[in-house]
């Protein structure tokens, strides 16, 4: 396949998807708190609905990876999927006031971005066997991908919304980014013709046979495996005040700094972007645990400043945050794949583990909403911080016992 083709694809997909979660993150949970002002309650039942999607998405990964192996029948579910996710959003701009359109819509886009990013991640590791080359040129592209997306979103925001109380503007707002996400179905077009798998097979059985050699080396313990799990699983807490975020910003620092955040917000996948150049450099040089020990408490540091900050403040630890978050995450990830290889399904035991991070939007998010019904965000960021600290202690517990037992493919 040509590498322009492939480039053009990887940024097509990625800016779409960027497209629904700029929308997702940022501003619709703006116009439900701030512009509706929605019963809390009754919308953390929605998101309760819409992410509990995520729960299944081991399962379907399995059975993709494991059944949907023909190119033509990867090709259709990325069509399958990118019609989906276009038809739920033009439905939810048919009446956005009702909160069940939200939820399915929401329940869409988790289930249609697995599948996509199960392909693309596939389509990515196979190449990276060939070029290395290509395989930093990709990642600059998802990243980059990305933060234009934001950009392009908040730029329409600024263009579209004079009056943020005003709901056909915003209903203008919808349609633009609804607009904006149907060139992903354009990419079944440069996909129609295009062999990709073929022709890596042989490096691909090379990296299996490894693989199955270090499977051979032993397996990691079930108690390891459960405390790393609960520790990421408190770690990704701050999920209780993310999605409160935006509203939190306009409400506490005014208009102008919230369109202020908007437009700066693609600098924080820039700083993302930074935080996997260095976790990539020290990741083969230090232990994997420790490192996600250290990085979890240089967010749980950042993190306790953040009710307390100014506007000037507040951007600076948000760019802090994505930085020490995005190493944090690859850590997490890197161990997952370490305990992944020492099994029989390999697939499936990683997005495994990855469910801790899926059961954390499930729990905290929803609860942040209702909670903040009564509650104030600077409260929900203090519960949060009580929660990471408790998996930086369960963390320094696998650090010290890794130390001392020598717990197999993590004693570096």
């Amino acid at each position: 396949m040509n590498v322009k083709k492939l480039y053009a694809i990887f940024f097509i997909v990625y800016f779409t998807l960027g497209v629904f979660e700029a929308y997702f993150v940022l501003y619709l949970p703006l116009y439900y708190y701030e512009i509706l002002n929605v019963n809390r309650s009754n919308l953390a039942f929605i998101q309760f609905l819409g992410y509990f999607s995520l729960i299944v998405t081991p399962v379907f990964a399995y059975i993709f990876d494991k059944y949907v192996k023909s190119e033509r029948n990867q090709k259709i579910v990325v069509l399958f999927c990118s019609i989906s996710l276009c038809s739920c959003f033009s439905i939810f701009l048919y009446n956005k006031n009702i909160l069940v359109l939200y939820g399915i819509f929401l329940g869409v886009y988790f289930l249609s971005r697995t599948f996509i990013r199960t392909i693309m991640s596939k389509l990515f590791l196979t190449l990276s066997v060939n070029s290395p080359k290509i395989k930093h040129n990709m990642i600059l592209i998802v990243n980059g991908a990305t933060a234009v997306s934001f950009l392009f979103v908040s730029l329409f925001f600024d263009f579209t919304i004079q009056n943020l109380y005003s709901q056909q503007q915003w209903g203008m707002f919808f349609i633009i980014g609804w607009l904006l996400t149907l060139p992903l179905i354009s990419i079944i077009l440069l996909l129609r013709k295009s062999t990709i798998f073929t022709g890596y097979k042989k490096k691909n059985e090379k990296i299996n046979i490894a693989q199955n050699i270090e499977r051979n080396k032993g397996k990691t313990k079930p108690w390891f495996v459960i405390f790393l799990y609960i520790a990421f699983f408190l770690a990704s807490s701050d999920l209780i005040f993310l999605s409160l975020v935006s509203s939190w910003v306009f409400t506490t620092h005014g208009e102008e700094s919230l369109r202020f955040f908007f437009s700066f917000y693609y600098i924080f996948n820039i700083f993302s972007l930074l935080g996997y150049l260095v976790a990539s450099k020290i990741a083969k040089k230090i232990s994997n645990i420790f490192l996600l020990f250290v990085f979890c408490s240089f967010y749980l540091f950042f993190l306790s400043f953040l009710p307390f900050s100014n506007f000037p403040l507040f951007i600076i630890l948000q760019c802090s945050l994505s930085i020490v978050g995005y190493i944090a995450n690859y850590m997490f990830v890197s161990i997952s794949q370490t305990i992944s290889v020492n099994t029989r399904y390999k697939t499936l035991t990683f997005q495994t583990l990855l469910t801790c991070q899926s059961i954390a939007r499930i729990v905290f998010t929803p609860l942040g909403t209702s909670l903040s019904a009564t509650a104030s965000v600077e409260m929900l960021i203090f519960i949060s911080t009580i929660l990471l600290s408790f998996s930086c202690l369960l963390q320094l517990v696998l650090v010290l016992v890794i130390k001392f037992k020598q717990v197999k493919g993590f004693n570096k």
